[in-house]
């Protein structure tokens, strides 16, 4: 008789203080906080963000959606923004049907294209600067 264990995959950030430091800029855009306006650079940015419960990377790549469509985003970028967005979103679909499917593989390759497309969006947001 078995029901009382559940096997799951499932993908998780490990250390949330990692995200603000890989993508301040995106960070600060999705979640913005009034107190840090005026830092000059990414990386003295990212010494003073600090990370809310459940700001993973996975999170971050789903609110740059919500970012493309309703954030302060100028119209100059906009577009790249939204296919940033776009890349992401199919991303996620993708990742979370490999782990569905328990596709641990699957799910690892696709974390990395995760994080290669925020990489991206990123830059994006620096060219925006």
């Amino acid at each position: 008789m078995a029901g009382n264990l559940f096997i799951r995959v499932s993908a998780v950030t490990y250390d949330e203080k990692e995200v603000p430091r890989s993508w301040p800029l995106l960070f600060m855009a999705v979640w913005p906080d009034p107190g840090l306006d005026g830092f000059s650079s990414p990386a003295k940015l990212a010494r003073k963000l600090v990370p809310a419960a459940n700001r993973g990377v996975l999170e971050l790549a789903r609110a740059v959606d919500d970012f493309a469509h309703y954030g302060d985003v100028p119209e100059a970028g906009r577009a790249k923004i939204e296919a940033a967005a776009e890349k992401l979103r199919a991303l996620l679909e993708k990742l979370d049907a490999a782990l569905g499917d328990r596709d641990v593989q699957g799910a690892h390759k696709l974390c990395a294209q995760i994080e290669d497309a925020l990489d991206e969006a990123e830059t994006i947001m620096q060219e925006l600067r």
